[in-house]
């Protein structure tokens, strides 16, 4: 999290994109193309005023000191110069356009949507402006021709995001271990925060299928390091649970890699990285599965010594109950000090676990400790815990999204928890957040609020599958105070959407000491269209320090 100085230069072609209304206006639409791989590009005018805000930021692309939105949608109708897969969208709160990127669909068709399945925000080249991070784990390796995936980065500047300067990665760019095989799927979880404590973030890119020697769907992640030019393949790990250095060993389909969390865990100058394999121990005991990994930086990257793991059957005994069972733990990860102590809890949810109702949802908190994760630190928290909004039941999905951040203000990380399949009276999977307050005795549930849209100010109303929740962001908004909170619901239709076609909308809550607080008004996919793109399904994912996780 970094503070900015506000600055921006202006277009000479203005046009107003507003909330109400689909924007229509002379733009730029091109294609850039690195490694032999093609990435769309459309920009369009929209008068923002500059601002300048303060305090810290997480997806500040233009360095005004107040967060841009990110946010991957389905392409829906495309008059860009390719057929896309996948779109991701840039609200900026001071540049004075939005951004629209997308990849190219195969001739032979594919993954419609895998473009942006995976959105981080960092600093990499350490110049004081976010960079943008896109996932694409279903693209083609233009050597091979395997669907093995791939990354982009593009740069922010005091102008917003610079596509000129983007860098493109895949596992057969120089530099960059492993090699690329079918549907190894580089690139479907990333996380970005400074491993090495060198003052430039690095990514960590998930390839939860990747198979290791003639094991299938083990999975590896990729880390990356920054430097002035930006990330760099100079120095690259990648970490295995073949190697002696990783806990485990691996097993087809245990799924390393599926999430990425980054973050400091201890008290050291050096951010820590989070590893979800949720389907380690599959099927093999009654008592849960999925299986969390911690390995420290240094100062030469990921340590290859002291790391910890916990699976999903090994914190059983915390549930308090013989019936609540941890299925799949670490499906959603992040990292943040909830008790103000300066060490960062490690949040691992597990949206799939019995509690006892199937899918209900729970999370685990592993109190930070110099000594890394530990079943005896844990704390299982879900809708059954006292003061947790809602009650347990079938396909909730609680943990679903995960968010972290001090929305209060008081020095304590809370966490935003979505519960996507949660059902609002007789409407099924219309979906609900909570937030989950720090302390100084951990996160807990005293004090825990949770909206749905049939809460009083959020926009739009509870539906069947609105899926609200299903992806949440903590982020500086507004540019004073604590920080705030969007969420998205994908499946949100708005006036003027064709049926069973939505084009999704994100609420915005302001935080304060009290918690957050819901906005009036929200962002669609039909705000955002033009006269070239038409987001559906806006806000699959948002972009913050880390995204992954189930693909809903």
């Amino acid at each position: 999290m970094r503070r900015r100085i506000a600055g921006v230069s202006v277009l000479a072609v203005a046009a107003s994109l507003a909330v109400s209304a689909p924007a229509h206006a002379v733009d730029e639409t091109r294609t850039i193309t690195r490694e032999d791989v093609v990435l769309q590009y459309h920009r369009v005018a929209k008068a923002n005023a500059p601002i300048q805000g303060t305090g810290p930021t997480r997806s500040d692309f233009d360095g005004d000191g107040v967060d841009d939105v990110a946010a991957t949608s389905n392409p829906g109708q495309s008059g860009l110069p390719l057929h896309p897969t996948g779109l991701v969208v840039v609200r900026y709160s001071s540049a004075p356009q939005v951004d629209y990127f997308a990849g190219v669909l195969p001739l032979d068709g594919g993954c419609g949507s895998c473009f942006g399945i995976a959105l981080v925000a960092g600093d990499f080249n350490g110049d004081g402006f976010d960079d943008l991070a896109i996932g694409d784990m279903d693209e083609v390796d233009p050597g091979n021709k395997t669907r093995a995936g791939g990354v982009w980065v593009i740069p922010g500047s005091r102008t917003g995001l610079i596509v000129d300067s983007a860098q493109h990665f895949n596992q057969s760019s120089p530099g960059v271990p492993g090699g690329a095989e079918d549907y190894d799927w580089f690139g479907a979880t990333l996380a970005a925060g400074d491993i090495n404590g060198d003052g430039r973030d690095d990514l960590a890119i998930g390839a939860y299928r990747e198979s290791i020697g003639s094991v299938q769907d083990a999975g590896a992640v990729t880390v990356l390091y920054g430097g002035i030019g930006g990330l760099t393949t100079r120095g690259a790990q990648q970490l295995h649970q073949d190697q002696a250095a990783v806990p485990g060993s691996a097993e087809r389909g245990d799924y390393f890699g599926w999430t990425l969390a980054i973050g400091k865990v201890d008290n050291d100058t050096y951010a820590d990285l989070v590893i979800g394999a949720p389907r380690e121990n599959d099927g093999q005991t009654w008592f849960g599965s999925g299986m969390v990994t911690l390995m420290w930086g240094s100062a030469s990257g990921v340590k290859l010594s002291g790391a910890t793991s916990v699976t999903g059957a090994a914190v059983h005994p915390k549930t308090g109950n013989e019936r609540t069972i941890a299925w799949y733990l670490g499906e959603t990860l992040a990292i943040g000090d909830v008790n103000g102590d300066g060490l960062g809890e490690v949040i691992a949810g597990a949206p799939g676990a019995q509690t006892p109702a199937t899918y209900g949802g729970l999370i685990a908190v592993f109190t930070g400790r110099s000594g890394g994760l530990s079943r005896d630190a844990a704390k299982i928290i879900n809708q059954a815990t006292a003061g947790v909004p809602g009650s347990p039941e079938q396909d909730d999905r609680f943990g679903g999204a995960l968010a972290v951040g001090d929305v209060t203000g008081d020095g304590r990380a809370d966490v935003l928890v979505g519960a996507p399949g949660e059902a609002i009276g007789t409407k099924k999977r219309a979906g609900t957040v909570a937030l989950l307050k720090g302390s100084a005795s951990g996160l807990t549930g005293t004090g825990a609020q949770g909206f749905d849209q049939d809460h009083s100010v959020v926009p739009g109303g509870a539906e069947p599958d609105d899926l609200f929740g299903n992806s949440v962001a903590i982020l500086n908004l507004n540019g004073t105070g604590p920080l705030d909170a969007v969420v998205a619901s994908v499946g949100e239709e708005v006036a003027g959407d064709q049926a069973a076609y939505p084009s999704g909308t994100i609420s915005r809550f302001h935080g304060s000491a009290a918690g957050l607080v819901p906005q009036a008004g929200s962002w669609s996919g039909l705000s955002m269209r033009t006269d070239r793109v038409s987001p559906l399904r806006y806000g699959i994912r948002i972009a913050g320090p880390q995204s992954g996780g189930p693909h809903y």
